[in-house]
């Protein structure tokens, strides 16, 4: 699966429960939805869930569509943050934590490549925004391995 190949699989999700599934709306209504959905800022699955909501029940089917879909989210990284605080101390805790630094950084920089290699692949130039933002993170991952030493 590539970068961006999530929105696609979300939109399968979200089609075949709307409209196969649950006959909420039609395959036309829901492609007008999607179509909203991704011109709108934040992300995608919120947005269907706020618009599904809407065309079904108005305001209210809205807040607890948008609602439903963030609240088990939220709960999960609540309740993680309590267990992190509360187990923070212990060494096989630090010992994980300590163990997705590299993993993290790998990630970065496996994005940063793809995004670089694209670029060199299509022949396209930078404009000023992407090399300022490009030069951001090299920076921050400069400073962040040398440390005080820059």
């Amino acid at each position: 699966m590539k970068q961006g190949d999530a929105e696609f699989l979300l939109q399968g999700f979200h089609g075949s429960r709307v409209v196969t599934m649950q006959h909420w709306l039609t395959d036309t209504e829901f492609t007008d939805i999607i179509s909203i959905a991704e011109m709108t800022p934040g992300p995608l699955g919120i947005n269907i869930a706020s618009f599904v909501g809407t065309r079904m029940a108005g305001i209210p089917g809205t807040l607890i569509a948008t609602l439903s879909y963030v609240f088990p989210a939220m709960v999960i990284v609540i309740l993680l943050a309590i267990l992190y605080d509360k187990y923070r101390s212990l060494r096989y805790v630090k010992g994980v934590l300590k163990g997705l630094h590299p993993a993290v950084a790998a990630m970065v920089l496996a994005v940063i490549l793809s995004l670089v290699f694209l670029c060199l692949l299509q022949k396209k130039k930078l404009g000023p925004i992407q090399t300022i933002l490009g030069s951001g993170v090299v920076g921050a991952v400069i400073y962040g391995l040398l440390g005080s030493a820059v």
